[in-house]
């Protein structure tokens, strides 16, 4: 039961007669109610459906009997101011045309307020889809939700207009065939500006917990597209830990890493703490920087180091790229050369040997043809011998014929040309780049992919580590220099602040 609502059956007259079937949600500017009306299709009357949204402020609104708004006197100033903006911007927003912005159909004034007039996207809400999907969506699902949300923000963007209140039950879920996609809703609070400043300041503003920036606490007073931002971070991590956030005065780094999974990318990951920082002047800018974040990591300066003062001490993640394969000197291949010659002669000389061809007492014409460069002398057994020794590569020697034979062989000399067998060129290993170690994933040098030289090691879990008085956390990080996989000097932070030095 919402307080204060219109009674269902009640009728609102725009350009066709509402009739209100029940209310839907109240907040803090305003009731949403499920209206039907009959509407003329060609010449068919038919029943159509509609949400509509009725300016209420349930802080110094109540109703009457006929369903009149009522402000007490030292209120009437405020809601008057008020009243007048949230016209202006149901205005604005029935010219907006966007596939993720609920089209509004009509705006008019009754019962002392005013009435804007929606198409109706069902019942189910981003907050009760990932309710009925296991309570957390995947990180495919929620970047396919969330990407479609950061362009329609956009748009409002380019036209200087802030939503300022972003959360699951603001963006229901609407099904098209075999598709789902997310629409934004609830423009209560959303303002509109000229120049950079407000076109009329609404003097009151909402603040949803866990949703909304600290600034939102106070009036807006310039144009901030990083008030969405935080929002629309805080939503996505809802997504992916079916956790509301907690509120944004204790919001930190340390608890974002604990509520996520740990399966989470670290693209998708910086996106949500750079969103999620308490400074505005820390966070993305614009909507397309947190759009290059959630792709493509956080950037980093030429030293390494974050652009935006997060003071989160993490590098963002490079890929793992081999150093080119040098090629292999001109020595090194004559070596290989040489090395397969020589095995060569001498499986030619064995064989030789074992057939008959290496006995010095009984010389035969096959054992005395030799390389060209050598002399022939059949009855020295000194030069037989010699020349068995300079023997490089010969043929398997021709069977030896009968003494009594008087034949004459003539073998054909031939030389075996060595095919070289290149050698493999060896795989170097990444001098740089990230390593998942389990407990954490380090960052920064590696050396036979080890965590050797300077990087950062976060943590996904608790772990001991050598040197350091106090145990690493999930969601803390050192900064510091290993060798050969152990962190042998550094310091340990937790919220971008440094708790502990590691010296081992």
């Amino acid at each position: 039961m919402i307080h204060n609502a219109l009674t269902i059956g009640s009728s609102l007259k725009g350009a066709v007669l509402y009739t209100i079937a029940e209310p839907l949600h109240s907040g803090g500017f305003g009731i949403t109610y499920r209206a039907t009306a009959q509407i003329m299709v060609g010449n068919i009357p038919q029943t159509a459906t509609f949400t509509i949204k009725e300016f209420f402020i349930g802080k110094i609104c109540s109703r009457d009997a006929n369903g009149n708004v009522v402000v007490t006197a030292e209120n009437q100033q405020a809601f008057k101011n008020a009243k007048a903006d949230f016209k202006t911007e149901a205005e604005i927003l029935h010219s907006l045309k966007h596939d993720n912005i609920v089209p509004v159909n009509e705006v008019f004034e009754q019962n002392n307020t005013v009435y804007y007039v929606m198409s109706y996207l069902g019942n189910v809400s981003l907050y009760q889809y990932v309710a009925e999907n296991c309570g957390a969506l995947q990180e495919s699902q929620a970047k396919g939700i969330i990407l479609p949300l950061t362009s329609a923000l956009a748009y409002l963007h380019n036209r200087n207009i802030l939503h300022l209140d972003i959360k699951p039950d603001n963006i229901m879920m609407v099904r098209h065939g075999n598709t789902i996609k997310p629409v934004l809703i609830d423009f209560g609070q959303a303002m509109y500006f000229v120049n950079g400043k407000p076109k009329k300041d609404k003097g009151i503003r909402g603040y949803s917990k866990g949703y909304s920036p600290l600034e939102l606490k106070q009036n807006v007073s310039t144009f901030s597209p990083s008030l969405d931002i935080y929002s629309l971070a805080a939503t996505l991590l809802y997504m992916l830990s079916g956790i509301d956030p907690c509120d944004a005065e204790e919001q930190s780094i340390h608890k974002i890493y604990k509520t996520l999974p740990e399966s989470v990318s670290s693209n998708t990951m910086d996106a949500i703490i750079c969103g999620l920082l308490k400074d505005a002047a820390d966070r993305p800018n614009d909507i397309a920087s947190f759009q290059n974040i959630l792709e493509h990591g956080k950037p980093s300066t030429a030293n390494g180091s974050s652009s935006n003062n997060a003071g989160d001490g993490r590098t963002p993640t490079d890929p793992i790229i081999p150093d080119s394969p040098k090629p292999i000197g001109t020595k090194l291949i004559a070596i290989a050369c040489v090395a397969v010659v020589a095995i060569g002669g001498w499986f030619a000389w064995d064989k030789f040997y074992k057939g008959g061809g290496g006995n010095a007492t009984e010389q035969t014409p096959a054992a005395n043809d030799t390389l060209p460069s050598q002399k022939k002398d059949s009855t020295s057994a000194t030069a037989d011998t010699e020349k068995k020794a300079s023997i490089e590569i010969v043929k398997a020697p021709v069977a030896t014929p009968s003494k009594k034979e008087e034949q004459k062989p003539t073998p054909k000399k031939e030389e075996l040309k060595p095919t070289p067998t290149p050698s493999p060129k060896p795989t170097p290993s990444p001098k740089s780049g990230t390593v998942n170690l389990g407990y954490a994933t380090w960052t920064g040098g590696l050396l036979n992919g080890k965590p050797h030289g300077e990087g950062t090691m976060k943590f996904h879990s608790s772990h001991a580590i050598s040197g350091c008085s106090m145990t690493p956390q999930a969601g803390d990080y050192i900064i510091g220099y290993c060798e050969n996989g152990v962190v042998q000097n550094g310091g340990l932070y937790r919220d971008g602040k440094k708790i502990d030095t590691v010296i081992r």
